[in-house]
């Protein structure tokens, strides 16, 4: 029944019958029905774990799972996992045949989406850039000139840099990004940051990563310890906040507070926003702090948003 439906292309038809996702056949031609929806994004998510629990339908599992990273433009996450699959001692005749033919396709799409980057970081000439980080643009356009500037000489733009930077109209995220740019190419100045009503001057080489920062590392463990085990996805959404958070925040770390009090607000802000329900009472304890010491971090996180 469920095969005819597929054979027919009635793939949500087939799709709404396949309910019993412990079976793997299930989860197979559940597979099979999101990629003939062309809901590429929502079948990479459920290959990830099709693929995980996949016995006796594992290559027919990964072969769809390596067609939605294709779909999805995750080419190196494909490459890496059909050079992993390609090493392995053996590999039934019918499937290595696919795997090859599938590893020739993605090394040319990523050939070309590559050069396709390439040339998107291309696209604004020199005065177009200067005009950008004088006056600013839509975040789209902002995101596309720095994407470029991280390929250019930006010792060429320093003027241009340091009045944004000092611009308080000018996002603290976008701030930051120029920033680290800086920092990548080892421009070793002084600079004025005009960021969240405070002024510092600060010098791009000396400047911690984020993700590599105290700051990152800490407020991730002590997530972790109070989130992954409960909620996987709950910690997940946090550290991508967090990363968010500081890059609005970079480089003044110093003014957030202790670490537990923003793992603390983040874990609060985050599950208000899923309607779980959590009393903050109780995450100050689990955390070692008070709502008193947290409330200005929780202001911080939504001026964030």
């Amino acid at each position: 029944m469920i095969e005819d439906l597929i054979a027919e292309g009635r793939f949500q038809d087939a799709l709404d019958e396949l309910v019993d996702i412990e079976d793997e056949q299930v989860r197979y031609l559940r597979l099979v029905c999101l990629f003939g929806l062309e809901r590429f994004e929502e079948g990479y998510n459920e290959s990830l774990r099709a693929k995980i629990l996949a016995k006796d339908t594992y290559y027919d599992v990964l072969c769809y799972y390596i067609g939605f990273l294709k779909e999805t433009e995750r080419y190196q996450d494909a490459v890496d996992t059909l050079v992993e699959e390609l090493s392995m001692p053996y590999i039934p005749f019918q499937y290595e045949s696919r795997l090859n033919d599938l590893y020739d396709q993605i090394l040319l799409e990523k050939k070309e989406y590559y050069a396709v980057e390439e040339r998107k970081k291309t696209i604004f000439e020199e005065k177009e850039l200067r005009m950008i980080l004088t006056n600013g643009a839509s975040d789209d356009l902002m995101m596309m000139a720095f994407e470029q500037l991280e390929t250019c000489n930006i010792r060429r733009f320093l003027p241009e840099i340091r009045l944004f930077l000092k611009n308080e109209e000018q996002s603290s995220v976008f701030k930051t990004l120029l920033l680290l740019i800086l920092r990548e190419q080892e421009v070793d100045e002084m600079f004025e940051l005009h960021k969240h009503e405070h002024q510092i001057e600060c010098n791009p080489l000396y400047l911690e990563g984020i993700e590599d920062s105290y700051w990152f590392e800490e407020i991730a463990t002590q997530l972790e310890s109070c989130i992954a085990d409960d909620n996987p996805s709950l910690y997940e959404m946090s550290l991508e906040f967090l990363n968010y958070f500081l890059h609005d925040w970079y480089p003044l770390f110093e003014l957030l507070g202790q670490t537990n009090e923003v793992a603390c607000a983040i874990h609060f802000h985050l599950a208000s926003l899923m309607t779980l329900e959590i009393e903050l009472d109780d995450l100050c304890y689990l955390y070692g702090t008070t709502p008193q010491d947290v409330t200005p971090q929780l202001k911080m996180i939504e001026k964030c948003q």
